[in-house]
């Protein structure tokens, strides 16, 4: 998220300069509602972490942009459709394909990512196709 933050027009990045979102605790990766967790209607009631939108590396100093899953995101200081479409707007730019990243998998591979300056996905994989996984994290300073 390092070139998507440093090519964002200088009205975006002074739009999003020490504004805080919401990331919803709703759902886990795998898209399912959590044991104790409700439906969430409003973005501005999800449960969850509130990170600043922009984060600096604390080993590179990089500035990224700091997203979430956009279910349920909201920008705290915001009204709710100008959150909307400052997030779209984001989402629209950050995952645009020259900051992306697509494995082609081969037997053996290990992939390695820094979640404080990375945003990730999995695709949709064949369920017939044996998927086997080993997930190892560091916890953060932050």
């Amino acid at each position: 998220m390092y070139p998507a933050y440093e090519t964002l027009v200088p009205e975006l990045k002074a739009r999003i300069a020490g504004q805080r979102a919401v990331h919803d605790a709703t759902y886990n990766s795998a898209g399912l509602m959590r044991k104790g967790y409700g439906e969430v209607s409003d973005p501005r009631n999800a449960p969850g972490a509130r990170h600043p939108l922009v984060s600096a590396h604390p080993e590179t100093g990089r500035k990224c942009v700091f997203l979430g899953r956009r279910r349920n995101s909201y920008i705290e200081s915001l009204e709710l459709a100008e959150s909307e479409h400052l997030l779209d707007a984001l989402w629209a730019h950050a995952t645009q394909v020259p900051f992306t990243f697509r494995q082609e998998w081969r037997v053996g591979d290990v992939v390695l990512w820094d979640n404080r300056c990375t945003l990730h996905r999995r695709d949709a994989s064949d369920p017939a196709a044996r998927r086997l996984l080993h997930r190892t994290q560091i916890k953060a300073s932050q």
